[in-house]
């Protein structure tokens, strides 16, 4: 388990290298894109193995998994521009719009409970096929996942905000805990 998570983290840190290659250069996010469907694809392998599913169960997870991901992904975006907004309004030196920021903030609250209802929806979907424990498993491997994947963009924006281009440590020697 412990190598499919580094393999894993592997590609994330090819993400983050793509990503910021794509910003030197310029180019749409084709290169980003295809990462994330590299690493999309080694998830959904290393899920197949660790649950233990047939050819069956494994399509309807790849199908009902883009699904969900797709419309938490458009929920993340939503959320970002709330807080886009949100941030503008909390300038200083700027006096905030009372109004403004109250709707915002419910916003953002509404954002977040339709993200959590999206997880809810997607299994109960997945109920009809995986077994609690295999739900279990499978939200323990994304959570993994997602963990690593904040951890990338938190050590790039530190990074970035340094100034500094230190040399980081290969994923292969970070430790998942």
């Amino acid at each position: 388990m412990r190598k499919a998570l580094l393999v894993t983290g592997g590609l994330l840190a090819l993400i983050s290298v793509g990503a910021r290659a794509q910003d030197d250069s310029g180019r749409s996010g084709a290169r980003a894109e295809m990462l994330r469907q590299r690493i999309e694809t080694r998830f959904a392998e290393r899920a197949r193995e660790q649950l233990g599913l047939d050819s069956a169960q494994f399509a309807r997870l790849r199908a009902d998994g883009g699904r969900f991901a797709a419309e938490r992904q458009q929920l993340q975006e939503r959320e970002r521009a709330v807080r886009l907004a949100m941030a503008a309004q909390l300038r200083p030196g700027v006096a905030a719009n009372q109004d403004s920021v109250a709707m915002l903030i419910d916003a953002l609250l509404s954002a977040r409970a339709a993200y959590v209802a999206s997880y809810r929806s997607e299994m109960r979907s997945l109920s009809a096929f995986l077994t609690p424990v295999q739900r279990a498993r499978y939200l323990i491997l994304r959570e993994r996942l997602l963990n690593l994947a904040q951890a990338v963009r938190a050590e790039r924006r530190l990074e970035a905000d340094s100034g500094a281009r230190q040399r980081r440590a290969p994923f292969r020697q970070r430790r998942l805990r």
